[in-house]
């Protein structure tokens, strides 16, 4: 009775799901959204466009939406954002049309199949899909396309669209290797939006042509947050400190957003012993003289430079 329902169930999915897929063409190259604006971008041909669109400002921290819209309404795609500047760099989303998205969520798998099996929500091959990608490097995609097809085996003759996709999932791998090359960090992710500043390179895999889109990509930035920042030392200095002093003190600056600190802030610091024969450098000299401390925020967040004298007897 079950095996019944759960081919019902199916050959309705088919019914109702079953579209011609057309290939998917990325944003023109060199195209890039304003950063800390809502914007758009696309490319338009004789068989679909694609556009990449924003709510909100495009800044670390604010509210703001990414998504993909597409002509005709039933494009079936994988979007790839990829962040391969700034904090940004490593992470992958991809991002799944509507109807692949419900289709996945259609059908049905074991609970035991679970990373929580105790679970009260019904599990199926979208919350699976994300329980082995999201978190994972990006590698794991070639995996998980030949465990879709694996798991979904036996329905193949009633949802040839699968295999469609997991072919997509190898395409988007290709597509990602071009801009992080394996052996780089990565962090891969199904439908979540890109937060880390930095900038991303965004493009899309058509799935039933077996091609990937090469027609051009859509680049846009995450700003840091700069409004609200700003930095100062968590230690004062006194007059002058021997080398030894030096060592035990606290010379590192403090990170405050909003009026909260930032532990996770990221200071650079350099020390720059003035004269003429002046020199820069990453640590603190133990020799005897005055060096300029200069404190740089970056990361996720951006604010002015501080700096301050230390004396060194």
């Amino acid at each position: 009775m079950k095996t019944k329902r759960m081919i019902s169930l199916l050959l309705a999915v088919v019914l109702t799901l079953s579209v011609a897929v057309t290939p998917a063409f990325a944003a023109s190259a060199g195209s890039e959204l304003a950063a800390g604006k809502s914007a758009n971008v696309e490319e338009t041909n004789d068989v679909v466009s694609i556009r990449l669109t924003t709510s909100g400002d495009l800044v670390y921290g604010s509210p703001f939406t990414l998504s993909v819209q597409t002509h005709p309404a039933d494009t079936q795609y994988i979007g790839v954002i990829i962040g391969i500047k700034g904090e940004a760099k490593g992470y992958v989303t991809l991002v799944l049309s509507d109807k692949i998205r419900t289709l996945l969520k259609m059908i049905p798998l074991p609970r035991k199949m679970s990373a929580t099996p105790d679970q009260e929500e019904e599990f199926n091959l979208y919350a699976y899909l994300k329980q082995l990608i999201d978190g994972n490097d990006v590698s794991v995609l070639l995996r998980v396309a030949d465990e879709v097809v694996s798991v979904m085996d036996v329905l193949q003759f009633y949802m040839p669209t699968i295999k469609d996709f997991s072919t997509g999932l190898k395409l988007a791998l290709e597509l990602i290797r071009k801009y992080l090359p394996e052996g780089a960090f990565s962090r891969i992710y199904v439908d979540e939006q890109p937060t880390d500043s930095g900038r991303y390179i965004a493009g899309a895999v058509a799935l039933e042509s077996g091609d990937m889109n090469t027609a051009g990509m859509a680049m846009f930035r995450i700003k840091p947050k700069s409004e609200g920042v700003r930095a100062y030392w968590a230690q004062e200095l006194p007059a002058s400190m021997t080398a030894e002093e030096v060592q035990n003190y606290n010379l590192a600056a403090v990170v405050e957003s909003d009026g909260q600190v930032v532990p996770e802030g990221k200071v650079t610091y350099t020390y720059k012993k003035p004269g003429l024969f002046s020199r820069t450098y990453d640590t603190l000299p133990a020799e005897p003289g005055e060096y300029v401390q200069t404190a740089a925020v970056g990361g996720n967040y951006s604010c002015d430079k501080i700096s301050r004298t230390i004396v060194i007897r």
